[in-house]
């Protein structure tokens, strides 16, 4: 253990410091230069440890995990940065090194710029001036993360595109930075949905006017070599139509701030509503005026109001066997026409092998037959099953008391630990008999983890499949003899449905074993 591991680390926001000392070679070069002027290190091994472009305030960084790593094989014997703020700008964490963790594993720490080296403090918690220097580097931190997000949203304000794909229609410059120009190709194709709405035709005509013509998507002009899972390269369809007819970029307008962190440095956001969000008009060229795309969603609006559709409960549920697209329900009451379903994929690209239309009178009967059956047959196999309860819940009380022992020998031992330390802080206990008796206890503690998870993730299994069971039972009692289909019982019962051009179908069930019916 008589390495020595050298840690570099620049992060995003020294991008931006003019100081040519804190680039990674500077780094190098000052930590070897101390190593090599210091009598007690020279001689030994030196590994380096780097992170570029990474923040401080997360131990999260490939070099600092690798480092860490061979610290816990004990192979590292003293850990050398350039300051403090290298290792980490999160105060509580870094003093959970300096006084637990390093302490512990015998590692010696030394900050060259700080002028802390923990041989001298042996001992004795952080002194009381790293500590707050600590905390200033944690304040610095935070800082420049509202920098960050100023300086973002001051682009945004200035014209610059800082996201990521712009969308159809556009392209980034190769010229100037974040600027957004008209991409003519895309640009056209845009203009035709637009002039083709503005004539009355639907998404859906639209889509079907749009692949009978070949005209490419987004996907198949800048991706074309992806493909769905079905080896078929994507299409035009009714939602992707009103993804471009709804997008008010075309107007000129770029929208940002549809979310806020929840704090700074988080990584989740929450959503704000939409007279928050920051909207500046003309950034750039549009490709619709204002007129054209009010009377876009004037009429799209006034049709989705002017009809009210019935719900039926097999929506949502069902898919055509032959493209895997979902059915939409046609509730029509005209003469000559009847309830059904039909393909979505179909009526776009006019696909051979998809249903044109299904009988919603024969598919709920034939559902509702399917289902009767299946809840018979499964109330039956689940009553021959009561032993098997019997015994689910034996084995569930032995697990959950040995799950309960591994925890509370953990506790002692835990107790032990934390005693055993206090006695090498305050020096009644040499420092290799108490990394010798520390390391037991680690032991120990690792393998009554890796039992309680076991014991854990077996009593989980169990309990889950006892619930499950009781469960269905509950159910299928409750739903047995059904006499119509309600929403609530195909939410309950039924994951999926597919439909068959020769009328075959085919049910995924929602219970234990997911199994799948065909009539």
């Amino acid at each position: 253990m008589d390495k020595i591991a050298i840690y570099l680390r620049l992060s995003l926001e020294d991008m931006d410091d003019k100081d040519e000392s804190n680039s990674i070679t500077s780094q190098r070069t000052l930590l070897l230069d101390y190593i090599r002027g210091n009598g007690e290190l020279q001689g030994k091994e030196v590994c380096e440890f780097s992170d570029d472009g990474y923040s401080g305030t997360s131990m999260d960084r490939p070099g600092m995990q690798r480092l860490l790593k061979e610290i816990r094989d004990n192979k590292i014997g003293c850990v050398i940065v350039k300051d403090m703020s290298r290792f980490s700008r999160d105060y509580i964490e870094l003093g959970t090194y300096m006084n637990q963790i390093f302490p512990f594993m015998g590692v010696r720490f030394i900050a060259v710029n700080d002028h802390y080296d923990s041989r001298d403090h042996v001992g004795s918690t952080t002194p009381i001036d790293t500590a707050f220097q600590t905390l200033l580097y944690d304040l610095y931190s935070k800082d420049i993360s509202v920098k960050v997000k100023a300086s973002f949203e001051n682009k945004c304000a200035n014209g610059e595109y800082v996201f990521g794909q712009v969308p159809f229609g556009y392209e980034k410059s190769c010229k100037t930075k974040n600027l957004v120009m008209v991409n003519e190709k895309e640009a056209e194709i845009v203009r035709y949905i637009f002039s083709l709405a503005l004539e009355g035709k639907g998404s859906t005509q639209i889509a079907r006017i749009l692949n009978e013509k070949g005209i490419p998507t987004i996907t198949q002009m800048r991706h074309p070599e992806r493909k769905d899972k079905n080896g078929r390269v994507q299409a035009w369809d009714h939602m992707s139509v009103r993804n471009v007819l709804n997008n008010r970029f075309y107007l000129g307008e770029m929208v940002y701030g549809k979310s806020k962190r929840k704090y700074v440095g988080s990584k989740n956001g929450i959503a704000l509503p939409k007279e928050e969000w920051k909207v500046i008009p003309d950034h750039h060229e549009p490709l619709v005026t204002l007129e054209d795309y009010e009377k876009v969603c004037l009429f799209y609006k006034g049709a989705d109001t002017s009809r009210k559709r019935e719900k039926n409960p097999l929506v949502g549920k069902l898919f055509c066997g032959g493209c895997g697209y979902s059915m939409s329900y046609k509730s029509l009451r005209v003469k000559n026409k009847y309830r059904r379903f039909e393909c979505r994929k179909h009526a776009t690209l006019q696909i051979p092998e998809c249903c044109t239309y299904f009988s919603a009178d024969l598919l709920e009967e034939t559902v509702l037959t399917m289902l009767n059956r299946e809840l018979m047959v499964r109330g039956d196999a689940i009553k021959e099953k009561q032993n098997l309860a019997s015994f689910q819940k034996s084995c569930i009380a032995g697990l959950e008391k040995k799950t309960a022992d591994c925890r509370n020998r953990k506790k002692q031992l835990q107790a032990e630990a934390d005693t055993l330390y206090e006695s090498y802080a305050f020096g009644t206990l040499q420092g290799a008999s108490y990394r010798q008796m520390a390391d037991s206890i680690k032991e120990q503690i690792f393998r009554l983890s890796a039992e309680e998870k076991r014991h854990g993730a077996e009593l989980e299994r169990i309990r889950e499949e006892y619930s499950r069971t009781e469960e269905d039972m509950k159910q299928i009692i409750r739903y047995s003899h059904l006499k119509a289909l309600t929403q609530e019982v195909m939410d309950i019962f039924v994951k999926k449905i597919y439909v068959f051009k020769d009328k075959r179908v085919e049910i995924e069930w929602n219970f234990r074993d997911n199994g799948k019916e065909t009539e």
